[in-house]
This record gives C-alpha cells, structure tokens and sequence, in this order.
C-alpha cells in the first residue's frame, strides 16, 4: 500500500479540510511529520483559532479549490463525506485523500490498538474496556470519536481504545490490532447515502488487509446475517463464549457477573458489558481468573452523561436524559430498561426519513402515559403512533422546553420521564449533549 504519510511529507501543498478539535491536533501532527508543505484550511464556514499566518479558505471558495484539485493531499475531517461530489472531483483531479485516523495508525504501526465500533453503545463500551483495563492493571487510553483526538496520543499505551464511527471507518485505510462490533442498524443515511452503502461502510473494517481480529454480536440480526458465514470470527452473546443475559454476563453456562453487579441501566448496556469482557479476553486477559478484580473495577465505573442518565427525582417522578438517542432501536432499547414503570416518552428531532415501525409498532408494550413530539420530525413521529398504537395518547410540542414542561404536568409520583429522541439534534441544538443540558437545564439538573 502507497505510504500516504510519506505522500504528506513530499507535498507540496495540503487542505487541512475541516478544523474541529481534530483538525486542530491534525495540524500539530502534520508540522511535526516535517513536512515543508503550506498547509491550507478549509472549511465550510469560516473557522475560529487558526494558526497565525496560515492561509483559510472558507465557503465556496474553498470547496471549489477541493473539487479542482489544487491540493497535492487532502487530509479530511470525518464529518465531511467521502461521497460529497466535491471530494470525488478531487480525487478524479488527482488529489490524494486520507484522513487523520490513517495516518496515526500508519506512523504508529507498533501500537497495540482495539476498535470499537457498532451503530450505538460504542462510547460506553470504549469506556468500559479502558476503565477495566486499568482496573487490571494495563496501561490503557481511550481515543477517537469519543476521548482524546487520536492525533493528540504521541506515545501510545499498552492498550489504545480507539472508538472509530462509521464516518472514520467508511475511508479507513490501515487496520488496527483488533475490533469489536456492537450492533448495526440505518443511521447517518445523509452522509453514507444509503442504508446498504451505510452497512458496508461499516463492515469494510473486516476486510482490510491484514485483517484485525474481530468479536462480534451473534445476537444482533443485522451482523449474524451478513456474517454468519465468514471465517475466523469471534462472537459474543454466543452460548460458546462470552454473553449477556438478563440475570447477569454468563461465560460458556456459568454466571460470571450477577446484572446488580453493573451500575448501567438496561440490558443493551448488559450487551456492552459483554462486548467488552470479550474484547478484554480478545487481547488476552484471564477474564474468568480476573473477574474479582473486573467486578471491583466495574463497581466504580461512572456512566457516561446523555445515556440511560438519571437526572433525578422531583414529586415522586424520575426523569432521564437519554439525548444520545438518534434511532427507533435506541429509543426502544432505553424504553426496556425501565420495565413495566409508566412512562411519558419525549421524542423527535431532525428528519432522516428513518422507518419509525421499529418503535411505534412495540409502544404498546411499555406502560406508555403519553408520547410527546418535537420539531422537526414530530408529526410524522405523532402520526406513525397514532396509526401503530391508537390507544397511546399523543402530543406534538413545539419545543423540547415546551414538551418537558408537559411532561412535567402530566406525570404522576411513580412514572418516568423520559427523553430518548430516537433522531439527531440538527437544527435546534448543536449536538445531542447541548439538548440533553437544556433538557435538565428545564428541570433544573445538572448533567455533569
């Protein structure tokens, strides 16, 4: 394979395209590759911060000089798709793209790195898998699309957990040591452009040369039908090997870990664990003879903010922040976690054009008082409801503040508020975790 890091030290110009966090600590690496390079910016809007002195383009006029090829090398953010025309226009003029993920793990080819990766819960397993780790002892970071940028690790650890979305795997050149993945369902449609080219994005990982070692979840529909066939795999939620019931984590027929034993809420969070007991064994660790000391670990694991959170109490109701929500399947998965409680689901958020019959058709089965819907995708959410679950009382707010102030009103001492949106916050807030602050911001919560 062409070294694309010597292809960054020969050039002799290079678009930094995007400049978020990572893109900050992308310039950092790229100066200290010793490449003589100018080094431009670019950016859709006009970003803030940038080195004195180097040049930016912004808007229009940056995305033209992409799409011409002015570039030598084009190292990409991940947020900016692979299959936008201008990127493809630039690789027909002859730039060469990469992103920032292939050239760390090129430059660090020694570097013992596990993957994590799966439509949702990627966050809380990296988490899980770095805090047990070092709660056995191992020298252990957490990187990527959650934890540090991966540009900023100079030294890498004995374990490098390396959280890897859809967006860094679909251009990802150099694979890592190991990977688990969790599950995979439609999401990020927009970017990948369809559900089917999502799914091999995603999957790609395994077929990159040398293969990693992989654990995957036989439980999820989506991965056990596509990979069924395909040699040299591990599974968990297996009967042969590591997997999660709803009394606790079996190995083979014994429990190793009672569920109580988990500060997690919810049997997906179960799967998550795990996912990352065998992704712990995967790289080696005695999980069965070290399992005092990974249930000592666990017990002091904090769970990540806007996931399954519990906010707190007021009159008698719970009310949860679950703003990481963005499919059907999440939302029904944090609905599960609360049992037979009566619930008020708060729900909606930017419109994707999902298929919202994974959720409505099964809100009969969850002791639901009302759901309550929000721009932008709230009616189309009200009438898939209504038609799927007539029974289901439903209300289409005009703000998140206005739906939680209607939760408030109508739920009762004993039942659960719960936001689990089930789409993305574009368009109203700027991530998931700004929504799920002003949704305890309402409340008057704190999220950290």
């Amino acid at each position: 394979m062409p070294s694309k890091v010597n292809d960054i030290v020969n050039a002799a110009t290079i678009a930094l395209w995007g400049f978020g966090r990572e893109g900050r600590a992308t310039f950092d690496f790229l100066k200290n590759l010793g490449t003589r390079a100018e080094i431009t910016i670019v950016a859709d809007d006009p970003p803030i911060d940038t080195p004195p002195g180097v040049p930016v383009l912004s808007g229009d006029v940056g995305i033209t000089a992409i799409a011409e090829g002015r570039f030598e090398c084009i190292v990409k953010s991940p947020g900016i798709s692979r299959y936008r025309p201008e990127a493809i226009s630039a690789t027909h003029a002859g730039s060469t793209l990469t992103s920032a993920t292939n050239l760390w793990l090129e430059a660090n080819t020694n570097a013992n790195v596990l993957a994590v990766t799966g439509t949702k819960g990627k966050s809380t397993t990296a988490k899980l898998i770095e805090h047990l780790a070092r709660g056995l002892g191992i020298d252990a970071e957490l990187a990527g699309n959650f934890g540090r940028p991966l540009m900023e690790i100079t030294t890498p650890p004995e374990l490098l957990v390396l959280e890897l979305s859809s967006y860094q795997i679909a251009d990802l050149e150099i694979a890592p040591q190991a990977v688990v993945i969790l599950n995979l369902y439609p999401e990020h449609l927009p970017w990948h452009g369809s559900e089917e080219t999502y799914f091999s994005d995603k999957l790609r990982i395994l077929d990159l040369d040398p293969a990693p070692k992989a654990v995957i979840n036989r439980a999820d529909e989506n991965l056990n039908a596509r990979l069924i066939e395909r040699a040299g795999l591990n599974w968990f939620n297996d009967d042969a090997g590591i997997r999660a019931a709803p009394d606790g984590i079996y190995m083979n027929d014994a429990r190793i870990l009672d569920a109580d034993a988990s500060p997690l809420l919810g049997q997906h969070n179960l799967s998550n664990l795990a996912a990352a007991l065998a992704a712990l064994q995967m790289t080696g660790v005695d999980v069965p003879g070290q399992i005092k000391r990974i249930a000592a670990a666990l017990s002091k694991f904090k769970p990540l903010p806007h996931r399954l959170q519990v906010l707190g109490e007021l009159s008698g109701v719970v009310y949860v922040n679950d703003s990481i929500s963005t499919t059907p399947q999440s939302a029904l998965a944090a609905l599960q976690a609360f049992a037979d409680q009566p619930k008020v689901l708060i729900l909606g958020g930017d419109d994707r054009g999902l298929d919202f019959a994974p959720l409505t058709s099964r809100l009969g089965e969850h002791n639901i008082i009302e759901v309550l819907t929000i721009p932008d995708n709230g009616p189309t959410i009200a009438a898939a409801t209504r038609q799927a679950a007539p029974e289901i009382k439903v209300s289409v707010c005009e703000s998140l503040k206005a739906a939680t102030e209607r939760a408030q009103e109508i739920a009762s001492a004993g039942s659960v508020v719960l936001l689990s949106p089930a789409a993305p916050s574009f368009g109203h807030f700027r991530d998931y975790a700004q929504r799920g602050e002003a949704f305890a911001s309402t409340l008057g919560f704190k999220t950290e």
